[in-house]
């Protein structure tokens, strides 16, 4: 494992080039309540009147619904409503958020992420008894790990046969496995992120691309609303906007979730298709890491792939 890491935040061009760094980061973090604001705007302008039960009238201009009608369907004010998108910290009680995300139809893991937010919580301390800002992942990248526990973490992905790894929020990869190298081309201390959104060449070998991407910026945007004081998730936001039309589209869309909702389905260019169930997992001791790993699916090949390519690296 190479002692020297790129930064985590490190982006780079689709040729892999670093792009250049952002202005200072100080003052830039937006508040959860300005964020909240933002994911309701963007979900109401992407409600449809007929999905809640509204008529449609054909000299309607307002994209998705009005805000008169949200705060109606929801039983609120309206302009206390309007507040709340404007990012005002008007102290919403759990029970009106609840009510306008009913009134907006979001899905569980919407309401989750409007709940977090809403809250401001931060990561839970380790079983240690250590405080969240101790375990935060400013303390849990791969230059705050001692040698040990990097050691374990290696240890802990070395010991799955399918291919793993341990990543930060910001997808860059602190340990990785062997199998994860040889299927994906892994990179300890890159972003699987930004590597998907900037080297076309990465992300070719997925069949389903849209729908990973989608699930990557859902992943990204739930694991922000953990680390709300963090000013390196909007940059990191920025730079991707910036260079990829995919990632900014997904961005605006306000897509959100905790996990993968789509197989992977892979062209891997020595052992054909592969297709893993993708699983993320958290890390008790590190609460700011996950383990990422891939399952493969039964009747398709892909476990004996794997122990093709394993025997040839032995060779």
């Amino acid at each position: 494992m190479p002692a020297d890491r790129p930064p985590i935040t490190e982006k780079l061009t689709p040729g892999g080039r670093s792009l250049p760094p952002d202005k200072p980061l100080a003052h830039r973090t937006r508040s959860n309540h300005a964020r909240l604001g933002e994911f309701f705007r963007a979900r109401r302008e992407q409600t449809r009147p007929e999905d809640v039960g509204l008529p449609v009238s054909p000299r309607r201009r307002t994209p998705g619904l009005r805000r008169e009608e949200v705060a109606v369907l929801a039983n609120v004010g309206v302009s206390w409503y309007t507040w709340l998108e404007q990012g005002r910290a008007i102290g919403a009680s759990e029970e009106i958020l609840d009510a306008i995300s009913t009134a907006l139809q979001l899905s569980p893991e919407d309401r989750a992420y409007v709940m977090l937010l809403a809250s401001g919580r931060r990561p839970v301390s380790d079983a240690g008894g250590g405080s969240p800002r101790s375990v935060g992942w400013r303390d849990t990248g791969a230059g705050g790990l001692e040698g040990t526990q990097l050691a374990l973490l290696q240890q802990l992905v070395d010991a799955m046969e399918n291919p793993s790894y341990i990543a930060d929020p910001f997808w860059a990869v602190v340990v990785m496995n062997t199998a994860a190298a040889d299927t994906f081309d892994t990179r300890v201390g890159e972003s699987c992120l930004q590597r998907f959104f900037t080297d076309p060449e990465l992300a070719k070998p997925h069949v389903h691309k849209e729908m990973m991407a989608r699930s990557m910026v859902a992943q990204f945007r739930a694991q922000s609303a953990k680390f709300p004081d963090d000013p390196r998730f909007d940059a990191m936001a920025r730079g991707l906007c910036s260079v990829s039309d995919a990632f900014r589209e997904l961005w605006e869309r306000q897509v959100v979730g905790d996990s993968y909702h789509v197989d992977v389905v892979y062209d891997h260019p020595l052992l054909g298709r592969l297709s893993f169930a993708p699983m993320v997992l958290g890390v008790p001791q590190f609460p700011a890491l996950r383990l990422f790993t891939y399952l493969p699916k039964s009747g398709t090949g892909t476990q004996s792939a794997l122990v093709s390519l394993e025997r040839k690296a032995v060779v």
